[in-house]
Parts: C-alpha cells; structure tokens; sequence
C-alpha cells in the first residue's frame, strides 16, 4: 500500500483491549444472541468469577480484525466476494445499565440518560406504539420489556452455523453453573437462498442488500503508517478525495464516533474533533450497542407497493411504475445494492454487486469518477440531484445519509457524526412468495433483522437519526416526507400513517402514503460494550 503523506495523521487505536464487536466489528454471516440476567445477593460472586473467565474468550479487535484481512485475503485469491473460514467463534459482551448497577457502584456516573433509562422507557420517544395491546409495545416483546430485561447480552458470531451452535451449547453450560438465568436466545444468519434468480446473501428478508453504505474507522492498529483499520482503495495522488473514503464513497468517521476515548469528527472530515473523554475512567476503550428486534412483514410491504405502484401508474408521468421501482426510491437502492442515483429506470445487478462503484455518488452534485487501482468504474455516474426527483429525500438512504447535501443540522461534514456502526443479521426463514399473508406463511411472519448498532452515544447517533430525521417528515430537508421503509409516524390523530411525495418523469408530485406497519419492534435493548481490562478489573471484581 502507498502511503499517503497529505493523509491525516490517525490515531493509534488499543484494539488489544477493545472489543472486537465494536472495531471493526463482527460481520459475519451467522450470530447467535444470549440474554442473561444476573443473579442477587451472595450468588453473585460465582457471577463474576464467569465473568472473568469469559473475558479470556471475549474476541479483541485486534483478532477480530486480523480474521478479516485473512478472510479477504482468502476472497480475493479465491476470486470470489466472500469465504467461509474454520477459524474460531468471535465473542462480544454487553451489559445494561442495570446490569452494570448490579456489578460496580460506578456505573451510574456514565453520562447518558437514554443508557440508564434503556430501549423500552424510550421507545415511545422512538415512535413505537403506545398502544398496550399492539405487539410493539414494550409489554409485548420478547426481549428487553419490563419482564424480560436482560442484564448482559453474549453475541457469538461465526463463518459456519454448527461451530456457532457448538460455542453456544458450551456457553449455556457455563452459564447455567454460574447462576445466570437465561432470558432470550435466538440465531441469525445471512440469507442463501434466491428471489427471481438473484442471490440474497447479504441481502434483509424484504430483499434488499443490506449494509453497503456502512462507514469505514479512521485509524490505525498499530504505530505503522499504512496499518489502517479500514482499507484504503484511492491513490494518494488524486488528493482530497483519497483521504475522504475507504472504498468509494464510503465515508471514514474517526474512531471517536464508535471507541470512547478517541478524537471524534469536526467540521473538517479531515481533522480530528474533540475527544469524548470516559467517564468514569473505566468506560475508555468502550462503546454502546443499540439491540432492536425488528420483526418484517414481508408480503405486507411487497403487497402494499404492489398495490401502490398500480395506483401511481394511473397517474402521468409515473406511466410503468412497478413494485420494484417503487420499493426501489422507498429504500434509495435496488435489490441488488444498485443506487437508484446510478440506475434511475432498473435494477442494474452487475453496479450493484460491485463493492468499488456501488456505493460512490452524490445527491447534489454530479459525482465524479475516482480511480481505483485494477478497475475503471464505466457504470454511469450519478447525476446531481438536489431536489430529489430521482433519489427522494424521503428514501431510506438519503434519510439518514444526506452525504454532499446539506441538511437541519447544517452543512454535509454534519453528517460524520450522526453515523454508526451497523453489525445486524437476519432472523427467520425467507419468505419464498414475496406477497404471501400471514395466513400462507409457514412461519407465520416470524423473520426480520436482528438490529445491533455500535456508536458513542445513543443519544446523538441512533437516536436522533430515528427520531429527528427518519420519523420527521421536515427533516433532514423539506420536502422529506416521512422514511417509509423504517420510519414512525407517533403524531397524536394521525393513526401512525407515513407519507412522502415523489416526482414523475416529467417532474409530477405525487403523494404516497400508508399506515401498512411492515416493520415492528419485538424487543431489544441498550448495552455497553465494555473494554477488556474493564471487564477484568472492574466488572468481575
């Protein structure tokens, strides 16, 4: 790799001591998920004594990062996007308020009141309904409501399912002897099956491929120049633009947005920001995982764009509107991972499979070709879009990623430090008739995506992006609308509908709307995810 001496100069991150989970973080295509809760009283000292002991097999960034590079490594002499490897379960633990209350008196000096107050005490706030009977109301989830709140949560991660569900077996044994009751326990794994010929892998039950805009670490693993965490694609000599991303497009947020203790993103995507210092001392080197058990509704929201396209079609200028086009501007891409920036009128698969062109374009300029070494990106090139007539404002993507464009917060270099840290997996067996109710569904709709995020802080990052812009229809710009893949609309007597307006191809309005519910919270919660040595030092003490 050439090193880019114009580059800034990025920190030297302690990924012996941070967890893997969080930098670079798990991206693998099977997860298992345990939910514990601690016990009272004098039990708690064997509690501890698991804890100290689990920290030996908790997976450090550094291991967790080295498992990547050898995996693409793999990949690429293999010629193929991905590779199965037989190396070890990767390991991460998170601790909730109340369960880190129950193991240190420090704990309530962490400062954030989303944290302490945790995911169902604020899941109105989210937009989550308030109704008690509605199955995503807190009383109602599986996990985390005020029944099931669990203390800790274990994240096993692996290439291959069995050696996942051998971790896990050995895991619950040791949990058991130790005294800790088991709340919750569920498998995710990356889809392999097919939708009209196209592979899903990688792809979220409504079928779209998931987690091609995920951000890339600024800094380094160790004092060498070249040794960063996130690969570097662009040459030195195209300047500005080779220091921005990791891949095209994909921007790099300094490490201090997703490790507590580092220098965070300033006006200048180039020059480190403030430092988030830890307080207390023991939370450096830590992060927050946001967990939401997110259940999809797969035929509801294929039959509710099947049925909106045909409405939209009668209209002029959206004459051949399909479900597809319009899921397409709903999410921002097609199902392949294609933006709909760079393929307005179809799905182009090959764009979309393309990790070095997929994610490079701009909404309000046009976006210029960058080089990249061994390939000449020759799909078109996204064109300017300010008003948002091809991708709309109100598109998933361009929701909570306004990349060149400005927004309420102000110019584009905001939007560096309302991103996180996506390491989710689906849950559930694929629904084979896209269109299918729940009454020709096998599995009676139980699938959708196990959400985990990491960041710094719940407040400025997860949930101001649901809160502020997805559930606005005002913001991050007028006209928006509302995010209609994920969004919420709590509004008092508006019955939870979601609308956008979307433009013709000869620039027509037209509003869409719904109440359909596709996307439903049944569980989840707000963790840490603490460093090694605090899990040695402090939490199993």
């Amino acid at each position: 790799m050439t090193v880019n001496r114009k580059a800034p100069v990025e920190p030297v991150l302690e990924m012996d001591d941070i967890q893997g989970i969080a930098v670079p973080g798990f991206l693998k295509p099977h997860q298992t998920l345990i939910a514990l809760r601690l016990p009272a009283g004098p039990a708690m000292a064997a509690a501890k004594a698991f804890l100290g002991k689990l920290a030996d097999s908790i997976s450090t960034g550094a291991e967790t990062l080295a498992d990547r590079r050898l995996r693409r490594e793999q990949a690429r002499a293999q010629g193929v996007r991905h590779v199965r490897r037989e190396g070890r379960v990767l390991v991460g633990l998170g601790c909730s308020a109340p369960g880190l209350d129950a193991l240190t008196p420090g704990a309530s000096d962490i400062a954030s009141p989303a944290f302490h107050i945790g995911l169902a005490g604020r899941s109105a706030l989210l937009g989550d309904p308030t109704n008690k009977d509605a199955e995503g109301h807190p009383n109602n989830w599986l996990v985390g409501g005020p029944d099931n709140a669990p203390d800790l949560l274990v994240v096993l991660a692996g290439d291959h399912r069995d050696m996942v569900d051998q971790r896990a077996a050995a895991l619950l044994a040791e949990i058991a002897q130790a005294g800790l009751t088991v709340l919750y326990q569920e498998k995710g794994d990356v889809r392999s099956d097919e939708w009209d010929g196209m592979n899903m892998r990688g792809h979220e039950h409504f079928g779209f491929d998931d987690g091609v805009s995920q951000p890339g670490i600024r800094g380094r693993a160790s004092p060498r120049d070249d040794d960063y965490i996130t690969e570097r694609y662009l040459p030195p000599a195209i300047g500005r633009q080779a220091s921005l991303y990791g891949l095209p497009g994909q921007d790099l947020i300094w490490p201090g947005e997703v490790v507590i203790g580092y220098p965070g993103s300033s006006p200048d995507p180039l020059l480190p920001g403030q430092v988030r210092e830890p307080m207390p001392d023991w939370t450096r080197n830590g992060s927050f995982l946001v967990f939401r058990r997110l259940r999809q509704d797969v035929g509801l929201f294929w039959r509710t764009m099947r049925e909106t396209a045909a409405e939209l079609a009668r209209h002029p200028g959206f004459e051949g509107m399909t479900d597809e086009k319009l899921a397409a501007r709903v999410v921002g891409r097609w199902m392949s991972g294609a933006p709909v920036s760079r393929a307005p009128d179809a799905d182009d698969v090959e764009l979309g499979k393309e990790r070095r062109a997929n994610n490079q374009f701009r909404y309000d300029s046009d976006t210029p070709k960058l080089p990249v070494e061994g390939f000449d990106d020759n799909f078109p090139q996204a064109k300017a879009d300010p008003a948002g007539i091809t991708c709309p404002w109100a598109a998933h993507i361009r929701k909570v990623n306004v990349r060149d464009s400005g927004s309420d917060m102000g110019g584009s270099d905001a939007t560096y430090t309302r991103r996180v840290l996506r390491i989710g997996v689906p849950f559930g067996a694929p629904l084979a008739d896209r269109y299918a109710t729940l009454a020709d569904d096998p599995h009676n709709g139980n699938r959708g995506l196990l959400f985990l995020s990491v960041q710094v802080s719940i407040e400025d990052q997860f949930e101001f992006l649901q809160t502020r812009w997805m559930n606005d229809p005002t913001r991050p710009k007028t006209p928006a609308g509302h995010d209609l893949l994920v969004g919420q609309n709590p509004a008092a007597g508006e019955g939870r509908a979601r609308g956008c307006v979307m433009f013709g191809s000869g620039l027509q309005q037209a509003g869409v709307s719904t109440k359909a519910e596709w996307i439903v919270p049944t569980g989840g919660g707000y963790f840490f995810l603490p460093s090694l040595s605090a899990i040695r030092t402090v939490l199993a003490q």
